[in-house]
């Protein structure tokens, strides 16, 4: 899929700074709705419009509300920004939160902005500069650090028309959103509309939609279609990653939608209530994190009550940047990579942030070595081996996986995950057997617990030629695959390490070995079956006739079998060799002279019983030597005799 370049502009700001007048003067759309907004002069909840740029690019902006009270809906408007406009008064400066929207912005990762300063109509020239000396110097090691200043007077309409021009020439090197991936778009708002249904907004994060394709509502995880789509209140066949958007949904109610949902592709995302995670204090906080402190939570438009899991220390310090898991109150979607805010318990202000490293993890305990290894792998950017190890991680819990059932765990896409697997493969750190994928360390366990099984089984059965394929599977994980482990065995073998023998395994070089002890009461059971012919006793007659007591007599009879001494017509009934070929070859001089024989038939040629010959022959209908026909038999792969 083709990626298109949209824009998601956002506003920051304190509190009546003209975050609302200037986008009323840019799109002629007020963007507070409320009535309350209204009567109190401030925004309250995120406002929307569209907004027309220079060269016909269309652009969404996000108005978000300045009051401190309100930092929840303004961190909610936040989380889809591409640009903002850091928006001062002219007549103020910088103040309390212009620095922490500020902070938010860094923390999110915001990357490009335009520093507008409003009401200048209300300034002389002198005050202006120092404004703007303030401006630059309170701008100093945030990302915003060098972006323009542009001075605006939404009253006069000064400045804005030059405004919408460096909008233009800021975005343009911006990176397009992913819009091949699969759909992720959280939901900032719903609502109903009599006629329609239930409408849900917010800023396509990932992928696309389109009418008529059904979606997931997570949580609560209800499966729904697209009615309808519009982008800037135009009607869309189809929608993309970075565009404002709202759905009309069908059967689905406006009260199973909250804040925080996300509209995603169906079966794809789950929701969590843990996720490891890079986390980083500001230098600023006003005292240390300590472990499982209760924090609000910020990712997404979601926010949940969470504690920080401090895996390898007591406490962050302001400044400190440290590897945690972070423990949520209630669920919520996040997906790897995701930056998420976090404000401190009581009273609420911005202390932290940091970048989800995993969505779905284990439980950690503190202190482990091994976690810090794969975490500290995991915060490395994707391009410099990230995705390598979320992705071996991943492998490392299902223990095995094809791409198809690896794919909506890591949520990579198939050709990037199909990249990342061939590459740890080259390295030697990921094995495949067949179309699955396993890490060496899980490959080399198995190959040492299977080795470990058929040593154990040649030594309680060492007069058996193997342990059997059906067993020595159970001593593997489930989640190994028929093919997979025949493949698996061929692995074994190939390298010298086992022998495979029809359905049994063995050692690579192990032959039965009796003792003296066994051959002798081997010898005798051989000779009891010469005797017996075709009056054979039972094997329990047979074992205690001999003297073998408890349960190893079947591995005699098993080591008899393997060297061809018995032939087993069922559990408890043997021939001996010769007297087995001596009872096919009557039956072929029989069929010689005629076309069929009965059972009474076949006993008085045999000399035997009834309870003997019967189910010798239905062991020749078993082998398709012979086939019923009534109370008579006829030969069918039997040959006769000269033949």
């Amino acid at each position: 899929m083709v990626q298109v370049k949209d824009l998601i502009i956002g506003t920051a700001g304190h509190v009546d700074h003209g975050k609302t007048v200037l986008i009323k003067a840019l799109t002629g759309v007020d963007t507070d709705r409320l009535r309350e907004e209204k009567k109190r002069g401030i925004s309250i909840d995120l406002g929307f419009a569209p907004l027309e740029l220079p060269g016909g690019r269309l652009a969404g902006i996000v108005d978000v509300p300045g009051h401190e009270r309100f930092i929840h809906n303004m961190l909610a408007g936040a989380a889809g920004m591409d640009l903002v406009l850091l928006v001062v008064d002219s007549t103020e400066g910088i103040m309390p939160q212009t620095k922490e929207h500020l902070q938010i912005l860094q923390l999110l990762g915001l990357q490009k902005g335009i520093v507008v300063i409003t009401k200048i109509e209300l300034v002389d020239e002198e005050w202006m500069e120092l404004i703007e000396e303030e401006i630059t110097a309170a701008l100093e090691g945030t990302f915003l650090e060098g972006s323009p200043l542009q001075r605006v007077s939404a009253f006069t309409g000064k400045g804005i028309a030059a405004l919408k021009e460096l909008i233009v020439s800021v975005s343009g090197d911006l990176p397009p959103r992913n819009s091949a991936g699969p759909l992720r778009l959280p939901v900032d708002r719903s609502f109903s509309i009599a006629g329609f249904g239930t409408v849900i907004t917010g800023t396509l994060f990932r992928g696309s939609v389109g009418v008529g394709d059904k979606v997931e509502i997570v949580p609560p995880g209800l499966e729904t279609r697209v009615r309808n789509i519009q982008v800037h209140e135009h009607d869309r066949q189809r929608a993309r990653a970075g565009q404002r958007v709202a759905l009309n949904i069908a059967a689905v109610d406006k009260k199973d939608i909250r804040r925080g949902s996300v509209v995603a592709t169906p079966g794809y995302y789950r929701t969590t209530t843990a996720f490891d995670a890079s986390f980083e204090l500001l230098p600023g906080a006003p005292r240390p994190i300590k472990n499982l402190d209760p924090l609000h939570i910020f990712l997404g438009t979601a926010r949940a009550v969470g504690r920080l899991l401090l895996l390898d220390c007591e406490e962050i310090r302001p400044g400190e940047k440290r590897l945690v898991q972070c423990r949520l109150e209630q669920p919520l979607v996040a997906d790897r990579s995701d930056l998420f805010i976090a404000r401190s318990y009581s009273p609420m202000t911005t202390i932290g942030g940091g970048r989800v490293l995993d969505p779905a993890p284990a439980r950690h305990r503190r202190f482990r070595r091994a976690s810090f290894a794969h975490l500290g792998a995991l915060e490395q950017d994707p391009g410099a081996g990230g995705d390598e190890a979320y992705v071996y991680r991943k492998l490392s819990d299902m223990l095995i996986a094809a791409p198809d059932r690896l794919g909506p765990v890591t949520r990579l896409d198939e050709k990037r995950l199909q990249g990342v697997l061939e590459g740890l493969v080259e390295k030697g750190t990921v094995g495949k057997l067949g179309r699955c994928y396993l890490t060496r360390d899980n490959l080399e366990e198995w190959e040492r617990r299977a080795l470990q099984e058929i040593e154990e089984y040649h030594r309680r059965h060492h007069l058996l030629p193997g342990v059997s394929r059906a067993q020595l599977k159970g001593a593997l994980p489930r989640v190994l695959g028929l093919r997979e482990y025949d493949l698996f065995l061929e692995r074994l073998k190939e390298k010298d390490l086992v022998e495979l023998k029809e359905e049994r395994v063995s050692r690579m070089g192990f032959l039965p070995r009796p003792t003296p002890e066994e051959q002798a009461q081997l010898d005798k059971l051989l000779e009891l079956y010469s005797r017996g012919r075709f009056q054979p006793p039972t094997a329990k007659e047979a074992l205690e006739r001999v003297g073998i007591r408890g349960p190893g007599g079947e591995d005699y009879y098993s080591y008899l079998l393997s060297i061809k001494g018995l032939v087993k017509i069922n559990d408890e009934l043997y021939f001996h060799q010769e007297a087995y070929g001596a009872a096919v070859e009557l039956l072929r001089r029989h069929f010689a002279s005629a076309e069929t024989i009965t059972l009474a038939q076949f006993r008085d040629l045999t000399g035997s019983s009834r309870k003997i010959v019967q189910p010798l022959l239905e062991h020749f209908d078993q082998l398709k030597l012979t086939r019923r026909v009534g109370d008579h038999r006829i030969p069918v792969r039997l040959l006769k005799a000269g033949d």
